[in-house]
């Protein structure tokens, strides 16, 4: 019983911090691409059951929308993406990959965050009306979105780091005290 307790104690925790840390990684202000969001929704697809995985994710951006219209005065309507929630989805799915897989650790991060960078970058050439039509105006919108991408590959690199390593300090941090008690 005190093994259930410990681990539905442990799962809250997690799930407290993916929120805590989403939301306040886009309202803090940062370096643009430069969130915690991709970062924690492959550890959200890593760490917890799908339904959660969605959930949690999507609730951490969701309040963050909410938070950055209510900042900025724009409508919350102007921050939901279809695209960027489901470049998000992605993202989970590539974590549910990833488990406990640490040596890959970079390699998942790394296309987690290119294919939400190709994702997110096509639905703004597809929905946005900034380029034409045409395999010129893709290749301008990638183009055009090659900084982002880098910040994003440094952030999500720096974010993956700090939050899988605090879980498995954490982690390693229980087990420990569990092995004392």
């Amino acid at each position: 019983m005190q093994k259930n307790r410990n681990s539905f104690a442990a799962n809250l925790i997690e799930i407290f911090g993916i929120v805590v840390i989403g939301v306040l990684g886009r309202l803090i202000p940062h370096v643009p691409n430069v969130t915690p969001f991709t970062s924690i929704s492959l550890f959200a697809g890593a760490r917890l059951a799908r339904f959660q995985a969605f959930l949690i994710t999507f609730i951490s951006f969701f309040i963050s929308d909410v938070g950055l219209s209510f900042i900025s005065g724009y409508p919350l309507v102007g921050y939901f993406s279809l695209f960027t929630y489901s470049g998000f989805a992605i993202v989970i799915l590539i974590g549910s990959k990833l488990k406990d897989s640490k040596k890959a650790f970079p390699l998942y991060v790394l296309g987690a965050t290119s294919v939400f960078w190709i994702w997110t970058n096509f639905g703004s050439w597809l929905t946005s009306g900034l380029y034409p039509k045409t395999l010129a105006g893709v290749g301008a919108c990638y183009y055009l979105a090659l900084p982002f991408l880098r910040n994003a590959l440094v952030g999500d690199l720096i974010w993956s780091s700090v939050i899988f390593g605090a879980f498995y300090f954490l982690a390693e941090k229980r087990s420990k005290i569990g092995v004392r008690s």
